[in-house]
Formats: C-alpha cells, sequence, structure tokens
C-alpha cells in the first residue's frame, strides 16, 4: 500500500511539470480533441433529431415517432457523455489509467444501462403507442389494459437490466433467476383468475373476436359491447343491463358477432289457401323471384322462391333471399319493403295467405231437434 501511494504521489508530482506535458503533448492533443468532438457531436445532436423526427412524421404521419426519440434523447446524451470522458482517459498517455480495463466494462455497462433506460421510457411512452397501434388494429380497448403492459414492460426492462449488467461484472445471476421463478409461481398461484383474466383480454387483442360496439352473443349474453378492460367485457343487453363478463370466460366459449355478418338473411314459409289454383301459385313464387331481383337493397345471388310443400292447412312457399344491411336497423326496413312488396303480389292475383283451420265430420249425422218456445 505505501509503495502505491509513493507511485500514484510520483506520477502526480510528474502531471504538475511543465516538460511532462510538453513531452507528452501529441497524446494529450488527440485525447482532448477527440473528447471535444464527441461533445460537440452531443450538441448538435438535439438539433439533428428534431430535424429528422419532424421529416418522418410529415413523411409517414406516426404521431408516436416523437415520442420514440424522447424516450431515447437523455440516454443517448448520457452516454455521449460516458463515452467522451472514456475516450479521453484511454487516449491519454497516463499509464495506469488508461491501459485498465475496468474502463472497458464500464463503458459496455454504461451502454447496457441507457439502452434499458430508453426502452424504460419507451414503455411509459408506450400506453400512448399501443393505444394507437390497437385503434389503427379496430380494436378499442380501455386504457387499463395499455398501462398493464407498460407496467410488464417495465418490471422486464429492470430485471434484464439487472441480469445483464451482472453478467458483464461476472456475477452469478443463477440464484436471482431462481428466486425470481419461485417468486412468479407464488403469485400465479394467488392470482390464479386474476391471471386468467388478463390472458383472456390477451387473446381478445390478439384474435380480435370483436370490437367496442359490436353486437355481440356469448356466455348465454347478447348485447353491445361497451368496455373491453384486463378483467372483463361489459356488455349491454337489449333490456338495458350492463352485464360484466370475466374475459377467462369469453376466450373459452364461442363467440357470436352478429355486426361482422355481410348479409342478413330473409326466410320464411308463405303458406297460401288451398283455393289457390297452380297457375296462380306459379304466377306468384315468379313475381316474388323478380320483386328480389329488381329491389337494391336484396343481393341477387342466393335466391331461392318455391312451392315447397302441402302442408297441414295451407300450400307452403318457401322463401330464402340476403338483405343487404350493414346494422339491425337496415335490415328491419328493408325486411318491411320486402315484406309489403309480397302482399301487394298477393293482392295482385287475388291470393290470401292462409291460416290454421281444422274440419271435423260426424260419422252419424246430427239431427236437429224442435226448440220449444
Amino acid at each position: 500500500m505505501p509503495a502505491f501511494l509513493s507511485s500514484f504521489s510520483a506520477a502526480a508530482s510528474a502531471l504538475m511539470t511543465p516538460e511532462y506535458w510538453i513531452a507528452l503533448w501529441p497524446l494529450w492533443k488527440t485525447s482532448i480533441l477527440t473528447c471535444a468532438a464527441i461533445l460537440l457531436f452531443r450538441i448538435l445532436y438535439r438539433s439533428f433529431i428534431l430535424i429528422v423526427t419532424e421529416h418522418l412524421k410529415n413523411k409517414y404521419h406516426y404521431d408516436f415517432i416523437d415520442d420514440f426519440f424522447k424516450a431515447f434523447n437523455h440516454p443517448i446524451q448520457t452516454y455521449l457523455w460516458i463515452f467522451a470522458l472514456y475516450m479521453f482517459i484511454v487516449l491519454s498517455p497516463v499509464d495506469p489509467f488508461s491501459q485498465h480495463p475496468a474502463f472497458d466494462r464500464i463503458l459496455r455497462t454504461s451502454l447496457i444501462i441507457c439502452i434499458i433506460w430508453g426502452v424504460y421510457n419507451l414503455c411509459d411512452a408506450s400506453h400512448g403507442l399501443i393505444m394507437q397501434i390497437l385503434k389503427r388494429s379496430n380494436l378499442n380497448v380501455d386504457e387499463t389494459i395499455a398501462g398493464l403492459f407498460s407496467a410488464l414492460g417495465h418490471f422486464l426492462c429492470i430485471m434484464l437490466g439487472i441480469a445483464m449488467v451482472a453478467r458483464e461484472w461476472n456475477y452469478d445471476i443463477t440464484a436471482f433467476v431462481a428466486s425470481l421463478g419461485i417468486g412468479a409461481m407464488a403469485i400465479a398461484l394467488a392470482a390464479k383468475d386474476s391471471l386468467a383474466n388478463i390472458f383472456g383480454s390477451v387473446i381478445i387483442i390478439m384474435e380480435r373476436p370483436f370490437k367496442v360496439g359490436d353486437w355481440i352473443s356469448a356466455n348465454n349474453v347478447e348485447g353491445y359491447v361497451e368496455k373491453i378492460s384486463f378483467r372483463s367485457t361489459c356488455i349491454r343487453t337489449f333490456y338495458q343491463e350492463l352485464v360484466y363478463v370475466p374475459n377467462s370466460l369469453l376466450s373459452n366459449t364461442p363467440i357470436i358477432n352478429y355486426t361482422q355478418r355481410e348479409k342478413y338473411r330473409i326466410q320464411y314459409v308463405l303458406g297460401v289457401t288451398y283455393s289457390t289454383t297452380r297457375e296462380q301459385l306459379q304466377t306468384v313464387c315468379s313475381q316474388i323471384r323478380q320483386l328480389c331481383v329488381k329491389l337494391d337493397e336484396i343481393h341477387n345471388d342466393g335466391i331461392d322462391v318455391n312451392f315447397f310443400e302441402f302442408g297441414d292447412s295451407s300450400l307452403n312457399i318457401r322463401i330464402v333471399c340476403y338483405a343487404k344491411a350493414p346494422n339491425m336497423s337496415v335490415y328491419l326496413k328493408t325486411r318491411e319493403k320486402f315484406n309489403l312488396g309480397v302482399m301487394k303480389i298477393l293482392e295482385e292475383n287475388g291470393v290470401s295467405c292462409a291460416f290454421p283451420s281444422r274440419s271435423v265430420y260426424f260419422e252419424t249425422p246430427i239431427q236437429k231437434g224442435n226448440t220449444k218456445q
């Protein structure tokens, strides 16, 4: 120890002499100029990034580009400070410091920390970034889900940063990773139902079986989706009740999305009386087919109008066609217009709709008795 102090004192005293600086000035000049160039680049970096960010935003119209550069701005500038100091020391003629291997580890560790720092900041900005990505995917979900992804990203960044720094300095992280696994297992067992709902929400986000505003039927609940959170999905029924269905159930049950239908099927059996003649029946079927083709609200494909069967009390005409309707309200108006057109055809051809009836026959005629006044 005294020998080290004496050598350090001798080196310090040598630094104070003008002869030392004159003799080693070329090396000091390279060190100082390199450090100054890096610091100058750091000063110009901010203006350059602002120009690039504005250009990319105007060209690609991505609002989150600005958030991305803001997330990495401070880490990059901090790393440039560290890199300038590193180059100053490494290129300097002070041998005990410039050749020490610890400086390389410090530089690599600083790079790891700055990268993790930028990604951590990006997770903060990713709350809005994730919401924009989901909206561009036509999936409007609750902001809580974006907050959940942000918190998960923070946790992963910290754990990854600790593991990478420890590995850089040759520390054994096996016990640390094992403790994380045991802790994660304990949390998973304690919050099994909550985690099932979270994974269910992830499945809903990935597969996109429905979005906010869709008319769906799932788990014996039918209505319009009002909100999707990380725990449940809120559905307003047609009786105006709010039903909160856990996402774990929705991810494991059949879901009918009525909003995604491209066609609305119109199908029913039209029963006419047995007094209808064969010519009248053929004319009615032909005119109903022409009505389906003529109406703009009806698809021209998939039209079936046929005399189907002899019913108990009617001659049954089976009608199948498909309405062009973006929603239920338009479908109901289209069906009303079609039904009125069918009624007009029946009236013009003198055909009446049948109603259930039954004829009763007696084997022994009923005798009419005299009624006393």
